[in-house]
């Protein structure tokens, strides 16, 4: 094989890896998004099966898939009218629609028992019967909303603890008297 023909061959050996390499490559996120992740989620240094009622406690949507064990809770689809209105922001159209689904992974932090709780709220607006729904990104106000919530759920249920236990120590001080 002469030298040209050698080269030739390599090239286009070369050229057909480069283009099967460079179609696998993926685009890179957008750093915005993964930054807006990061809001979506909290940690609360309480333990797990508190966090879970908490979070019961604080949605009022109808769940349609919940599964304590591998930690997922899913709204259904709620219209934007009937959901969660900021006072600021005027009624959204009624083309959309949206659905909480909240993320719960078991941890340890700061040498406590920790749980990590993720918030995805994915909205969508439905143009006509025939398109496919458009996604339309989150303010991330209902999802801090809903982590207040659990937060002072979560206080209300550990001041009741404390409440209960001193006062039954109390009543077991005055029954040895």
């Amino acid at each position: 094989m002469s030298h040209a023909a050698r080269w030739s061959t390599n090239f286009l050996i070369l050229f057909s890896l480069s283009l099967i390499a460079g179609g696998c490559v993926s685009k890179p996120q957008n750093p915005d998004k993964l930054v807006q992740k990061q809001l979506e989620q909290k940690i609360f240094l309480s333990p797990y099966d508190e966090v879970w009622r908490a979070a019961h406690k604080v949605l009022k949507y109808p769940i349609v898939n919940e599964n304590q064990d591998t930690g997922i809770i899913e709204t259904d689809y709620i219209k934007g009218q009937d959901g969660f209105i900021a006072p600021e922001k005027p009624v959204p159209s009624s083309g959309l629609r949206y659905k909480i689904v909240m993320i719960f992974a078991k941890g340890k932090s700061l040498g406590k028992e920790s749980v990590r709780v993720t918030i995805d709220k994915k909205i969508e607006k439905l143009r006509d019967f025939f398109s496919d729904a458009e996604p339309v990104a989150s303010d991330g106000l209902e999802e801090k909303v809903i982590f207040y919530r659990m937060e002072r759920e979560l206080l209300i249920s550990k001041g009741l603890r404390k409440a209960a236990e001193k006062d039954a120590a109390q009543q077991s001080q005055s029954f040895q008297q």
